[in-house]
């Protein structure tokens, strides 16, 4: 684990406004995780980003250090939030669907700009577990180990979702640019968590 990490754990185990120094380094990435989940609803990926460190933050003081990093250990709350989320029934407009965010083509040669919109719509009509582990592995840059972990499956399993996954993209031979893909750079928002104790 990054010592930098452990020791900022162990400073908003002492004094719970510490806790924001984490919140501030992994804000955008979680946010982002849900962005591209939620089909862009920032509102929505806002929402669960509070749920994700709301939760970390409440279980810092259980949290024991792992062979693993705290961003791991965060998209392990997160994905655990987004099935949640998920199994909840869901309104979703008509113009959320399919959705291309205008961050993917902008300054991008016409050639690229056409094959990332036609890997981004393929991506999305792909099942959530299917999209979820490839994200991970292709845009968050995750080894299998630590997928397999934030989902719940085998490593084998995960290869095997990641295999049928690409055959299914196999016309897309564009993954490696889903490496920081359109991010949304959103505002920093005030944890919530600490908005309630002032």
């Amino acid at each position: 684990m990054d010592k930098e990490d452990i020791t900022l754990i162990e400073q908003a185990k002492r004094n719970p406004e510490a806790y924001e120094a984490l919140y501030k380094k992994y804000a955008q990435r979680l946010f982002n995780y849900f962005w591209y989940r939620v089909g862009h609803q920032k509102e929505v990926a806002e929402d669960l980003l509070q749920e994700t460190f709301m939760k970390a933050y409440q279980n810092s003081s259980k949290f024991y250090l792992r062979s693993y990093s705290y961003y791991s250990y965060l998209l392990t709350i997160a994905h655990n939030i987004l099935v949640n989320y998920y199994r909840k029934p869901q309104s979703m407009s008509l113009e959320s669907v399919g959705d291309v965010p205008d961050e993917v083509t902008v300054d991008q040669e016409i050639d690229r700009q056409r094959n990332a919109e036609l890997l981004w719509r393929a991506i999305q009509q792909l099942p959530e577990s299917e999209k979820d582990i490839l994200l991970l592995r292709y845009q968050q840059e995750l080894p299998i180990k630590d997928i397999a972990r934030i989902v719940g499956k085998s490593e084998n399993a995960v290869k095997l979702v990641l295999s049928r996954s690409r055959k299914k993209l196999i016309k897309h031979p564009y993954l490696k640019d889903l490496v920081r893909f359109g991010e949304y750079q959103k505002k920093y928002t005030k944890p919530r968590f600490l908005s309630r104790k002032n």
